[in-house]
């Protein structure tokens, strides 16, 4: 019987061994007793037999019988007896009875740190078996020392690039993730993966748990591209190492078809979820424990479905698992608020209540009030509060998210990279918007939730490039030899990536995706190590009061904002609104505007070109047109005569755009038939109202000190030309190289036109500073170079002129074609890949041809002009038609050169709306210049050059261009 047992058992053929197993424990207990030392060790393999099977109560049973004959055998300190109470700990962990299981294990931790020492392996070992039984608990604040002291132990003993380290901090970083501190999650969660995968290789289970453990972590975060990536590799390493039937195979099924459902792919979810229930049931207990996630994800898609007949039992059956286990776990008060938004939506309202502040109140308790779970649960209470419009308790609660979104928003930054932020910010962060609906729906609310809401827009509007510029400003700064490597490397990589960014993805390198990951890791630790630094700003501290006490008697300071809320169907409808700021009050006014459909009919009307739109609302004012008159004042009656009653006695307007505002020429706005806003107020636009809280009024009165000047820049430049331009010494791998094919729109047809007038603009402009003594640098012709551009990084002047071609292109379906001569860019989700300027030898790439190896192309992209450092730049002048344009994301603004040029460290930048003639631009652009040279502000000179411009000019000529703090 023992050599059948031996060999089924290493032959894993537990169903074959199972029957010898019993019996040999029978026929030793009858013919040797129990005293005999073989009968706990038939016992405990018995025992493992049934843990294999699933068979839990049976494990349990003979367990106890195990430990009870070790322990008259070999008394109650036993290093066998322990391993045996650690055995069936774990057992009664997987059963749910985790009051039994906790005893067993601090006996085991108290054994081993007496008897072994506390740097013991087993004794590390019995700290993270009890921390995670703590953890199961929801009792987070126990378990967290105790993976702490494991986590240091495991790197005494076993080094930081051990599995075990990796196991123990893989460990702690899930705590972490349950804990609501994803600041401190994602470092570890990331590290143990690569500690696993070095040591491991990419086809190990252990691999595979730390990549399912990430994916988890980015889904928390929004990041759902990222974690289906990662979800799915896990799957694929679980089902061919251990089989579809495998416990941790469809553990992977379940957290993807979550992942699903909350992105809306609600038949590709149920159909994981049924094949997942299938496997179960076909090849895994029903008690299983991941049966439960299984059930309940299911329950949440058919919710997400409204299909609600076949959510409710669902998630009722959850519920009542969840409250036979334990009722203080994240896990239970996650299906009372389950249950809540069933009773909510089908219109079961005091239930609903109920459950949303038993959820709420088990969170807190257990977990306390600034978890992110707390914040959601309430946040669902509250938008059950203002939909039943007990909006003075919907205000309430409010105020107390706010805090909590804010706490967690500042915490993440000093983790996430740029674009991981981006995507939090967009996915999570409705607080805002949550609370202007709010407003929208109770002007009545205390003037302290109007301030409040002020501070979250001064914080989040814009935050995102405010913090990415504190880090580049922090490594350009710092002397440090790591961060200086760090950063060169950093710079290097996106060199390189924007070279095979400008190549159709055919033909890109097949290891970019490696490239892009370590990039991405290298701007996480430049951002780690800088956030001390970034805590310390004013930037990010700016409030309400700042900006009152800002302000003079005849100022005002508009914030522009567009949110969602809900139509009489429950639809959802967005609105604009302004929120206004004066000295006569020092609580803002929430000014509602408009619908943005609204908007967007008015934009239809006056054509489907930017061209159209703009002779439509503003070149008509001159010429007579009716309709554009009537066009022109309607969109002033949408966003601006609101404001007026606000602005009694105020002359000068600071404002700061939202979504398609930004395309708006505020002050070429009609009051009436001959009165324009700029004719009423001196108006400047702001990438945040914050930064009037941040201006040093000192330097707005500095002369210029030099400029530099590009323009006529030769676009068609043939191969020997450009191959001229080439710096030998150059890294080849980091030249930038764009494949463009011409482009039927606004911009060219088949290649870039010469642009004569610039010659005039930029010699006119530098003849005027020379006369004035100023240091002056011409670049035309073959010298207005993308090289020559970018050779004034880190040694920027005070002033740069660009006057060339400016583009953006709408983003195009990535299931088009990119083969041939079709343009790459419009496919690159990253919006400073579709926006750029044009230098000298533009054409030859841009017409299809290959790029000369080493030289660059002369299409500079605002993805490149954002690695510059042209932080000594006090203003950029973009002469270029449309160079104000790009994607608008949310509170984050206009993703194009703009952002790219204030990225790299420059001041302010005056750009441009649309496309206007080389003369008039040209007079435009002297005016300025020579109203500076002569003592006026850089505000005060362009304000005059566009008053001149609009005593002889239509709005055309001169409101295309916009000055931007």
């Amino acid at each position: 019987m023992n050599d059948s047992l031996i060999y089924y058992y290493q032959g894993k053929e537990f169903d074959r061994a199972i029957p010898f197993a019993e019996k040999l424990v029978v026929f030793v207990k009858e013919n040797y007793g129990e005293e005999n030392k073989v009968y706990p060790t038939y016992l405990n393999m018995l025992a493992g037999l049934y843990l294999n099977k699933g068979q839990l109560k049976k494990t349990e049973e003979a367990l106890i019988l195990a430990n009870q004959a070790i322990q008259k055998l070999s008394g109650d300190k036993s290093e066998e007896l322990i391993k045996g109470y650690t055995l069936l700990a774990v057992v009664y962990n997987g059963m749910g009875q985790d009051d039994k299981a906790i005893p067993l294990l601090i006996k085991a931790m108290e054994y081993y740190k007496n008897e072994k020492g506390e740097t013991d392996a087993e004794y590390a070992s019995s700290l993270n078996k009890l921390a995670k039984v703590y953890e199961s608990l929801g009792l987070y604040n126990n378990a967290e020392p105790l993976f702490i002291l494991a986590v240091e132990i495991r790197k005494k003993i076993n080094g930081s690039e051990s599995l075990e380290y990796a196991t123990t901090t893989n460990n702690l970083g899930l705590l972490y993730k349950n804990m609501g501190k994803p600041e401190k999650a994602g470092p570890l969660l990331l590290s143990a993966l690569q500690i696993r995968k070095k040591i491991g290789g990419e086809n190990s289970d252990e691999y595979a748990n730390s990549l399912n453990n990430v994916a988890v972590f980015y889904a928390a975060l929004g990041q759902n591209e990222k974690a289906e990536n990662y979800y799915k590799k896990a799957a694929s390493i679980f089902k061919k190492n251990n089989g579809a039937a495998s416990s941790a195979y469809i553990t992977c099924l379940a957290n993807i078809a979550e992942l699903y459902t909350d992105v809306f792919r609600y038949k590709e979810a149920e159909q994981i979820l049924l094949e997942a229930s299938t496997l179960i049931k076909d090849n895994l207990k029903e008690n299983w424990t991941g049966n439960q996630t299984i059930t309940r994800t299911l329950g949440q898609l058919y919710l997400s479905m409204n299909e609600f007949v076949k959510a409710e039992p669902l998630l009722l059956q959850v519920l009542s698992m969840e409250e036979d286990k334990s009722n203080t776990t994240l896990e239970y008060a996650g299906a009372l608020n389950d249950l809540a938004y069933l009773c909510n939506f089908t219109n079961r309202i005091s239930e609903a209540e109920s459950l949303y502040k038993k959820s709420a109140a088990v969170i807190k308790k257990n977990f306390g009030n600034k978890h992110a779970d707390y914040s959601s649960a309430i946040s669902n209470l509250a938008e059950l509060y203002r939909k039943q419009g007990r909006y003075a308790e919907a205000v309430s609660i409010m105020s107390e998210v706010n805090d909590i979104k804010i706490n967690n928003l500042q915490s993440l930054f000093s983790v996430l990279s740029e674009a991981e932020k981006l995507t939090y910010i967009t996915n999570n962060f409705f607080v805002l918007q949550s609370n202007l609906a709010l407003l929208a729906a109770y002007p009545e609310a205390p003037s302290s939730f109007y301030q409040e809401n002020f501070d979250l827009l001064l914080l989040t509007k814009s935050m995102l490039l405010t913090d990415s510029k504190m880090v580049l400003e922090f490594v350009r700064n710092n002397k440090d030899s790591t961060v200086r490597e760090l950063y060169n490397q950093w710079q290097t990589n996106k060199a390189v990536l924007a070279k095979e960014y400008s190549l159709p993805q055919e033909v890109r390198r097949l290891e970019i995706k490696t490239i892009e990951d370590e990039t991405e890791n290298l701007e996480k630790n430049l951002i780690r190590l800088s956030s001390n630094f970034r805590c310390l700003q004013a930037d990010i501290q700016i409030k309400t009061n700042d900006i009152y006490r800002k302000l003079k008697e005849d100022e005002a300071a508009i914030e522009f904002v567009k949110f969602p809320d809900s139509g009489k169907d429950d639809s959802i409808v967005y609105r604009y609104a302004a929120l206004v700021l004066t000295k006569n009050d020092s609580i803002p006014k929430f000014v509602p505007l408009c619908q943005e459909d609204q908007l967007q009919q008015l934009f239809d009307s006056a054509g489907r070109t930017s061209s159209k739109r703009v002779k439509s609302f503003y070149r008509g004012l001159d010429l007579g047109n009716s309709s554009s008159i009537s066009l022109a004042n309607r969109l002033y009656n949408l966003i601006w005569l609101p404001i007026e009653p606000y602005l009694k006695g105020i002359k000068n307007i600071a404002y700061s755009p939202a979504e398609k505002l930004h395309s708006i020429a505020f002050q070429a706005l009609p009051v009436d038939s001959n009165t324009l806003l700029i004719d009423k107020y001196n108006l400047q636009q702001y990438t945040s109202i914050r930064q009037l809280a941040l201006n040093d009024t000192t330097a707005q009165n500095v002369k210029p000190a030099d400029i530099v000047l590009f323009g006529d820049a030769d676009f068609s430049m043939d191969s020997i030309a450009i191959a001229k331009q080439r710096n030998v010494k150059m890294d080849t791998t980091t030249v930038s190289t764009t494949l463009y094919a011409p482009q039927k729109n606004e911009m060219s047809s088949g290649a870039w036109n010469n642009l004569p007038g610039t010659a005039d603009e930029v010699e006119k402009i530098g003849a005027l500073f020379k006369k004035n003594g100023i240091p002056t640098k011409l670049f035309m012709q073959q010298k207005a170079s993308e090289k020559n551009l970018k050779n004034f990084s880190n040694q920027s002047p005070q002033v740069l002129h660009i006057a060339t071609h400016g583009f953006f292109l709408q983003q195009k379906n990535k299931n088009a074609s990119t083969s041939g001569r079709q343009n790459a860019y419009t496919l690159a989700d990253d919006p400073l890949l579709r926006s750029g300027i044009v230098l000298s030898g533009g054409n030859y790439v841009w017409n299809g041809k290959a790029p000369v190896e080493g030289a660059e192309d002369g299409i500079v992209t605002a993805y490149e002009i954002s690695q510059l450092n042209l932080s000594n730049t006090e203003l950029v002048v973009l002469s270029a038609c449309e160079t104000g344009l790009g994607d608008v994301k949310g509170n984050e603004g206009v993703f194009g050169l703009q952002r790219a040029f204030k990225m790299a460290g420059v001041k302010k930048m005056i750009v441009s709306l649309w496309q206007v003639p080389d003369k008039e631009t040209a007079e435009l652009m002297k005016a300025f210049y020579g109203y500076w040279i002569k003592g006026k502000t850089i505000n005060d000179s362009f304000k005059q050059a566009q008053a001149d411009m609009r005593n002889k000019y239509s709005p055309f000529y001169w409101a295309a261009f916009v000055l931007v703090e």
